[in-house]
């Protein structure tokens, strides 16, 4: 059926796996309830029973309806369909193209050149038979020394010298095309005109091309920060951060719990051109975004990324709000509005205030967090909230050396489980003592993946650069910390052993959890 725009499509006898693996989710929440456990199999069964319903595929169609031989080569000639992304005989030709150069850029520079080398080879020896073909249908047309093609003892040798001397155009030697005196009738020669013209105008496009390639990825290389990142992400906690102080000291006898500090996460980066003058990156940044499961995440960060984030009934005066509740204790004066709901054409001024805080709190949310859905219509993927994590020191001006990334682990930290960290509020931002183990630590935490990005700009190109970093939930190493990876050499130079980059050592008062030694 054709509607406008779309061909549809009808598949009749076809389900969506994702359709499947919801029924059988279904079916195992079923069998888990103790009440109404029969009455939900027997739904599930009826559900199954059902036939299933039809799918459709709706693909683009072309305005200017083309059929037969014809219009397949007329599609071929001049590209994919209007609105759709294949031509009429079904191949997209940018596609493949595109998929190409990736692949070239993806491999490296060995073997990119001797695919290249192959391929003007390969080119090479089809206009060589060219050029035999032409030579035997006219023996004066291809001159070998000024003598007649047929005279040659080796015509593949000397077809093979003209080809690649006419692709490459780098000029005719003692092999070239016949001119216009050594021939009675020129005409005869259009044969090998033609083929030559063809080739040196192929021989262009491809050493261009080549060119570009080649000149592209040498761009790419430029533009990446000569920099490498630590293998192994440590995590200092208790004895580890705690810093002796009289600070820490009160004489209140009401404060007679520990205060231990929250645990701190670290990776650090080293500048391979530590040693070389215009190795600097200016202007550097650090982001670090982690990535977590939506299950796992706060139920009001889920709310507020899903558009639940405030309710305002005014018909009632009640405006709720769970996120200016906590940082504003006196927006509760907004229920008053129920007391005056005969004021139907006034909105009090608190309720103004608290509207404005709400979409303040509301914006701030949407910068620091992001949800992405992959599959709405199933669960064979999991929402995925990617929460930009706090740097100390995230800029730096002009690195050159070592630069160590530190995170803490206290109650706005989003790889932090969410009653963890209202354990840490309510125990006045400091971490909980009974949490106080590496055990307990890595229980703490929760996340699939931490994405690491490094900007700035190189100080002997004036180019931006960019380097990146994905950590696991495996990469943690908690009660660790890194060593010291800096020395001076005997000239008084400070420099930078990066050997020492993965090196860690048990924090200070111990604590660390057991490493698994590889051979």
């Amino acid at each position: 059926v054709s509607s406008g725009r779309f061909f549809l499509r009808r598949i009749c006898c076809q389900q969506p796996k994702h359709d499947n693996t919801r029924n059988q989710s279904n079916g195992k929440h079923g069998a888990e309830g103790a009440d109404g456990g029969s009455n939900q199999q027997q739904q599930q069964k009826q559900d199954q029973d059902k036939p299933p319903a039809p799918q459709y595929r709706l693909e683009a169609t072309k305005s200017g309806k083309q059929s037969g031989f014809l219009g397949k080569i007329a599609s071929c000639c001049c590209g994919s369909a209007v609105g759709t992304g294949t031509t009429g005989i079904g191949i997209n030709h940018n596609q493949r193209l595109a998929s190409s150069l990736h692949w070239m850029f993806r491999v490296n520079f060995i073997f990119l050149f001797a695919v290249m080398c192959s391929i003007f080879f390969v080119w090479v020896m089809i206009f060589a038979g060219f050029i035999i073909a032409a030579g035997k249908m006219d023996n004066e047309c291809v001159r070998i020394g000024g003598e007649p093609f047929a005279d040659a003892t080796s015509q593949f040798a000397d077809a093979f010298a003209l080809s690649w001397t006419t692709f490459s155009t780098v000029g005719y030697g003692s092999t070239y095309p016949a001119l216009g005196h050594e021939n009675d009738n020129p005409s005869n020669c259009l044969f090998i005109t033609i083929i030559c013209s063809l080739e040196s105008f192929l021989g262009v496009l491809y050493s261009g091309f080549c060119g570009a390639i080649l000149f592209g990825k040498v761009l790419r290389i430029q533009s990446h920060a000569q920099v490498v990142f630590s293998d192994p992400i440590v995590i200092r906690y208790g004895s580890g951060v705690q810093q002796t102080s009289d600070e820490n000291d009160s004489d209140d006898e009401e404060s007679t719990g520990k205060k231990i500090p929250c645990p701190v996460l670290e990776f650090r980066v080293v500048n391979r051109l530590f040693g070389e003058t215009g190795g600097e990156i200016m202007d550097a940044t650090l982001n670090c975004v982690a990535n977590v499961d939506a299950n796992d995440a706060d139920p009001s960060l889920r709310d507020a990324l899903d558009g639940d984030r405030t309710r305002l009934n005014f018909s009632s005066g009640k405006h709720e709000s769970r996120y200016t509740s906590s940082s504003h204790p006196g927006s509760s004066t907004v229920d008053s509005l129920s007391d005056n709901h005969s004021d139907s054409g006034r909105l009090s001024h608190d309720s103004r205030l608290s509207r404005g805080t709400a979409a303040f709190f509301d914006s701030l949310i949407r910068r620091q967090h992001n949800a992405v859905d992959e599959d709405p219509s199933a669960s064979l993927v999991n929402k995925r909230i990617f929460s930009k994590m706090m740097i100390e020191a995230g800029e730096h001006p002009f690195f050159k050396r070592v630069w160590l990334a530190r995170h803490v682990l206290d109650d706005t930290s989003p790889i932090v489980k969410p009653k963890v960290r209202r354990q840490i509020q309510r125990n006045n931002g400091y971490w909980p003592e009974r949490l106080n183990n590496y055990q307990k630590v890595r229980e703490s935490l929760q996340f699939n993946q931490i994405l690491v990005s490094l900007n700035g700009v190189s100080n002997v190109s004036a180019s931006d650069v960019y380097a990146q970093k994905i950590y696991d939930y495996v990469d943690i190493n908690v009660g660790y910390q890194f060593v010291n990876i800096l020395y001076k050499d005997a000239d008084g130079n400070l420099k930078v052993d990066t050997d020492l980059i993965n090196d860690v050592r048990e924090q200070k008062g111990g604590g660390g959890e057991p490493l698994i030694i590889g051979e």
